[in-house]
């Protein structure tokens, strides 16, 4: 089963000892970006808690498969309610942690996001990492762990999941997807080779970055800078998206070149301004390219080209 997740051998190798040595840790913390896998190595580490054959996770029995599906009764997953974990949520945590588990030897707790604990429920938490009973395993899901108190990481063993090598996630993304090279490699580098992130391009993305490049030229067919400001703001730091939404209005441009007539009665740009805009729609599109692995200030970027775009126009 953890052969299956790509990259990360070291996380692989620190489960494996732990089920190995019959000493499994109470609590551990799983940090990464949302994409990186964080859930999905959650799910694996739980697996192997309760997992009773002998290579656990087998990924293979009765046991492993409701782990997967999120149907083992000893197997809890819990989520912030709205922004944050209710005080009361925690505290029925607590409470329900000392309930003995129903089928396995261990009983895990996943909690998701739980770098948007407040202080308060965090100490509230922290009463039952400090004195589990020895059946509970707890599994926090943050971003990053710095965002829990160090009284929390303290009780913890931490786990970084980070972005496999480039050919490892593409590999993946090629078996799972099937779909043609340049594709895959496009999606990797605007996602900094987060297999997640490249996956929801391939798979969403598309789609929206679509809708909104036909959204945008309408607007900007009107001249109505504003409506255009709004489409480009809502990218913020969706990276993959706005790198789809790029190409999509360069398919867009290029379809547009070759029609001569106006619709619905609306001013139509010129052939001469789409060239242009071409030009500085490709010279955006090859600086963030030039970026793959760096950060890149979306808001900034968008703003310079809305502002060349409406010189032109």
């Amino acid at each position: 089963m953890l052969d299956s997740f790509v990259g990360n051998d070291n996380l692989k190798e620190t489960v494996r000892t732990a089920v190995k040595s019959g000493r499994f840790p109470h609590a551990f913390i799983i940090e990464g970006e949302p994409g990186s896998g964080r859930h999905t190595f959650a799910k694996m580490l739980a697996a192997a808690a309760v997992c009773e054959s002998e290579n656990s996770p087998c990924g293979h029995c009765r046991t492993c498969n409701l782990v997967e599906n999120d149907g083992h009764c000893d197997v809890l997953t819990y989520a912030p309610d709205g922004a944050t974990f209710k005080i009361d949520t925690v505290r029925s945590i607590r409470e329900n942690a000392f309930i003995y588990p129903i089928e396995a030897k261990r009983k895990v707790n996943i909690l998701l996001d739980c770098d948007k604990m407040s202080e308060q429920s965090q100490n509230a938490l922290l009463k039952i990492l400090e004195e589990p009973p020895k059946f509970m395993v707890f599994i926090l899901v943050c971003r990053n762990a710095l965002g829990l108190l160090t009284t929390v990481r303290s009780r913890c063993i931490t786990l970084s999941v980070k972005n496999p090598d480039f050919e490892d996630a593409f590999n993946f993304i090629k078996i799972k997807k099937g779909l043609p090279d340049n594709d895959i490699k496009e999606a990797l580098e605007n996602s900094h080779g987060n297999i997640g992130a490249a996956l929801n391009a391939l798979d969403g993305t598309t789609d929206k970055a679509v809708l909104l490049a036909k959204e945008f030229y309408s607007h900007l067919s009107r001249r109505d800078r504003l409506e255009c400001a709004k489409v480009l703001y809502s990218f913020d730091k969706d990276r993959v998206l706005f790198a789809g939404f790029l190409k999509e209005f360069k398919f867009l441009i290029s379809s547009e070149l070759k029609k001569t007539v106006t619709e619905n009665g609306e001013p139509k740009l010129t052939a001469k301004q789409l060239v242009n805009i071409a030009k500085t729609v490709n010279a955006l599109d090859t600086t963030i390219k030039n970026h793959v692995g760096m950060p890149l200030h979306i808001p900034t970027q968008s703003t310079a080209m809305l502002a060349e775009i409406f010189a032109i126009i």
